[in-house]
């Protein structure tokens, strides 16, 4: 939720925020990234799912909700899991290198600037018949 009093790029980014339960849409998933926080998933619909997979099977920064339905015992484990168990502390090192590739593919001259501006120049080059 946006609100004034409550910006979630920075609420990621403060050191006291463990974990980021997420419907897993896009945005979300790459603020989490940027804050280097793992994710509990629960999404609900279109590329969300897509992303709560890639979330925990490929990238291994995160869980998903046992069955994608919210109950206290599913959500206690998901924290519990995130929080204190060892596997927590591997998808908090792998949410840092994330993180680490996200800084520097943004910086002047990173390769998110350098793709952007190869697109403007296909884009501005390319004639229509």
């Amino acid at each position: 939720m946006v609100v004034p009093w409550a910006p979630q790029v920075e609420v990621l980014g403060h050191g006291a925020v463990g974990v980021f339960v997420t419907h897993c849409g896009w945005n979300s998933v790459l603020e989490s990234i940027a804050g280097g926080v793992p994710m509990i998933c629960r999404p609900f619909f279109g590329d969300q799912r897509l992303n709560g997979r890639m979330i925990e099977d490929v990238w291994g920064i995160g869980v998903n909700l046992e069955g994608g339905v919210f109950s206290k015992e599913g959500l206690v484990g998901c924290l519990d899991r995130v929080l204190k168990r060892e596997e927590g502390k591997r998808m908090r090192e792998n949410v840092g290198v994330l993180k680490e590739k996200a800084e520097e593919a943004t910086k002047p001259k990173g390769s998110s600037s350098d793709d952007f501006c190869r697109l403007v120049e296909l884009v501005s080059t390319t004639t229509m018949p």
